[in-house]
């Protein structure tokens, strides 16, 4: 809790949850981008086909794609960079990797976790499986619930009583997780019929 604290509450949801309370990250382009990449908003990202409604996130569930497929897919179209696309697995993105991030000692720079969680949660609402995770039984109450919801443009200015909501994080994950294997099945099943 204490670590989380002296984050200066950079919470680690933005798209649906909060902006984080720092600086935009500087593109590090000033030198060029290699062959195959270009300049994006946190760095040489690598180039790739681009549909004209690329920035809007339409997950495609008629492949049988796992869970991890579908948040890779949504991180790249985000285009994060290769350093913060080794965050865009389940099993890697974790309480550890955002502390790590915040204190700089990871490439991914702290800007792009609004992103990232925003594509774990694959763009929508789970605050009812939140509440049944036991996110709101903190000291916050159903404010903590508010990570849980990463609807486009839903955003939340954070103060410190949010600071218990840390610990919750492996709940709140749990569902984005959940959710995708349950849509996954969901889709592969009425297709049999």
């Amino acid at each position: 809790l204490i670590i989380f604290v002296s984050l200066h509450l950079q919470c680690f949801s933005g798209i649906g949850g909060c902006h984080p309370q720092i600086l935009p990250h500087q593109a590090a382009c000033q030198s060029g981008c290699p062959p195959g990449y270009q300049c994006g908003p946190y760095g040489c990202t690598q180039l790739r086909a681009r549909a004209r409604a690329a920035n809007v996130f339409k997950p495609d569930m008629e492949n049988e794609e796992s869970p991890d497929q579908l948040f890779m897919e949504c991180c790249e179209r985000r285009d994060l960079p290769k350093s913060c696309l080794q965050k865009c697995t389940i099993q890697d993105y974790t309480k550890d990797a955002l502390i790590n991030m915040y204190f700089n000692r990871d490439p991914c720079p702290v800007s792009a976790v609004a992103e990232i969680q925003f594509c774990a949660a694959q763009g929508r609402d789970h605050r009812e499986c939140c509440a049944r995770n036991g996110v709101g039984t903190t000291l916050a109450g159903d404010k903590c619930l508010v990570f849980c919801d990463q609807r486009p443009g839903n955003v939340t200015q954070l103060d410190y009583s949010y600071l218990v909501c840390y610990d919750r994080f492996d709940s709140i994950k749990s569902c984005f997780w959940q959710d995708m294997i349950t849509r996954n099945s969901l889709q592969r099943f009425s297709r049999h019929f």
